[in-house]
């Protein structure tokens, strides 16, 4: 009994370890799913464990919000990896070897070039459409996500929003 009660505490770390487990199999067996699936599929997979772990349902509680601060945490660890200027451009100066100068950093980010990049990904995924020359809202599913993360960070940090997506 006692036994049973030291492993609810690492009950959250487990299924966790299990969600990044999951999320870089999944990545490396199918790459062409994308990294973005991958983690929602570890993070998923992690959660669905949880859930059906037998133990008190306040220990489940306290297990869950665990285990969404890991998650959420890990999300923005891989999300500041790929796609924060700052660590790439510190990753091309190192693959370059022998470094780069001013301007071939300067032809490497240009805004019009980024805009573009992110443009098109955000069509390519169904993000957002082009109607009438318009740029349109498509599969709100990141928006969705966006604004629940606006909505923990004031709930949890009581930051207000920067980002106009979450009313208040």
């Amino acid at each position: 009994m006692v036994l049973a009660g030291y492993f609810s505490i690492f009950i959250a770390a487990i299924c966790f370890i299990c969600n990044i487990f999951i999320q870089i199999t999944a990545y490396r067996c199918f790459p062409k799913q994308g990294l973005l699936k991958s983690v929602f599929l570890g993070f998923a997979s992690g959660a669905l464990i949880l859930v059906f772990v037998k133990e008190p349902i306040a220990v489940k509680g306290v297990d869950l919000i665990t285990y969404f601060s890991l998650g959420y945490c890990y999300f923005h660890f891989i999300n500041l990896g790929e796609t924060a200027r700052r660590i790439r451009i510190l990753r091309e100066l190192k693959d370059s070897g022998a470094g780069l100068t001013l301007n071939e950093v300067l032809a490497r980010y240009n805004a019009q070039e980024i805009f573009e990049n992110r443009i098109s990904r955000l069509l390519k995924n169904g993000q957002i459409i082009l109607v009438n020359g318009k740029y349109c809202i498509g599969k709100p599913f990141l928006l969705y996500m966006a604004r629940l993360l606006v909505f923990l960070k004031f709930i949890l940090m009581r930051k207000k929003d920067e980002t106009g997506l979450y009313p208040g």
